[in-house]
């Protein structure tokens, strides 16, 4: 058997949540989702960290949920059968997986602690959904608190300290979403018709310049220090305020990221792994990081 140094780094994503019509409704979104759940099956997985945007955290901390039996917040605009699926799924949240990265992230000099009370959100639910419906075959995980008080160096450090777990079989998984401003939604769609994915207006020129330089700077770019200056300069772009008002949600794609910007991720490459509207305003657009340039799951034809 092959010592952690000489196993295969696992790569690492970032997904975009979406509103909770994501657990119902099939889109390129849900699709990655699913792939990712056959990446981990194929990859034999061990576990998952991931970083939420719904739970952020103050001053300049970072927290580590270790409640073994984690409640979930309200979710809205679903039928009863996935509301029930929702209420009912046992989230294999793992203690000891916590303390790990706590300790981690400790001696890397973050001011980091455990949250036994902490209580999960959508934001990791949604995707659950689709990658391990079913409870009993979901591997153990963990979860980060985001910090949007903290610049993109913060998080990107945050992926490098977690690096080594790749060679662990642990996942990191950022959720977020690509382009989120609450204030231009048009919540009409989902408040009266609960249906979120028709498009009424077009995409204004704003969003589509940020939107290609998001894509651009994963997919041009390939592991190593240059993905994660890309990833960082993003938050510098004319029109990411515009896009993103705050920044709790784009900060996981930069924790993701960080986790293959070693000189080691160097040569691995990166690729975009879909996206949607939903309405009008609001990307969920999806990533991964730090392939092997012979993957066959998400370096596909039509990726």
């Amino acid at each position: 058997m092959p010592s952690v140094m000489e196993m295969k780094p696992l790569a690492t994503f970032f997904v975009s949540h979406g509103s909770p019509r994501t657990l119902v409704d099939e889109t390129p979104t849900t699709e990655f989702y699913k792939k990712i759940g056959e990446y981990a099956r194929r990859e034999g997985i061990q576990g998952i960290v991931w970083m939420a945007a719904h739970w952020e955290t103050p001053y300049d901390t970072i927290e580590v949920s270790s409640n073994p039996n984690p409640d979930k917040d309200f979710v809205a605009f679903v039928p009863d059968e996935i509301l029930d699926w929702y209420r009912s799924y046992k989230i294999n949240s793992s203690p000891a997986l916590a303390d790990r990265c706590c300790g981690m992230l400790k001696d890397a000099g973050f001011n980091a602690s455990l949250n036994s009370t902490a209580i999960w959100h959508q934001d990791v639910m949604i995707p659950l959904r689709w990658m391990y419906p079913d409870s009993s075959t979901c591997p153990p995980m963990s979860l980060i608190s985001v910090n949007g008080r903290f610049d993109p160096y913060f998080h990107l450090k945050v992926g490098q300290t977690l690096r080594s777990l790749r060679k662990e079989k642990i996942l990191l998984i950022g959720t977020g979403g690509g382009i989120h401003n609450l204030y231009t939604l048009s919540w009409h769609h989902i408040i009266y018709y609960k249906d979120t994915t028709p498009r009424t207006k077009p995409i204004e020129n704003f969003a589509a310049a940020f939107r290609e330089s998001m894509n651009e700077s994963v997919v041009r770019n390939e592991g190593g220090p240059g993905l994660g200056r890309a990833m960082c300069r993003l938050l510098k772009h004319p029109h990411f305020l515009k896009c993103n008002p705050t920044p709790e949600h784009f900060l996981p794609m930069v924790y993701a990221a960080g986790g293959c910007t070693s000189y080691e991720d160097e040569g691995s490459v990166n690729a975009f792994g879909g996206e949607n509207w939903e309405m009008n305003t609001q990307l969920n657009s999806n990533f991964v990081f730090g392939l092997p340039k012979d993957d066959t799951i998400f370096l596909g034809e039509g990726s």
